[in-house]
């Protein structure tokens, strides 16, 4: 799944912090397909909201980029008393095309049986 970040084309992108900055000013638009689908832990793992942070961007090609950022989780059930907070760390790749940068999502969603028909 794709998704696109429009950005001006006098972005330097070769400037790594100018990406994270532009980046960071656009996570609200990217960041429940950077959360993605938290049921791979538990039915009741839940996003912490404003606790995405970048932490590098990393030139792979040309135009081609690995952000690596990390996020709480906390998972709550009290029938089984767990109350936990977890930090993940992932990586996306994105590439910066045409004066915008268009990241490439792995799909976390729980397959249903239409799916599978």
């Amino acid at each position: 799944m794709r998704k696109s970040i429009t950005v001006s084309s006098a972005v330097n992108a070769a400037n790594s912090s100018e990406l994270i900055a532009i980046i960071q000013q656009s996570l609200p638009e990217i960041e429940d397909e950077l959360t993605g689908s938290l049921l791979w832990y538990s039915q009741n793992a839940r996003y912490v909201p404003e606790t995405l942070k970048i932490i590098s961007v990393e030139q792979m090609s040309e135009s081609g980029y690995k952000m690596t950022y990390s996020f709480r989780w906390n998972v709550f059930n009290a029938c089984l008393d767990i109350d936990a907070d977890e930090t993940t760390v992932q990586s996306v790749n994105f590439v910066h095309q045409h004066g915008a940068l268009i990241f490439d999502f792995i799909d976390t969603e729980q397959a249903t049986a239409a799916d599978e028909l």
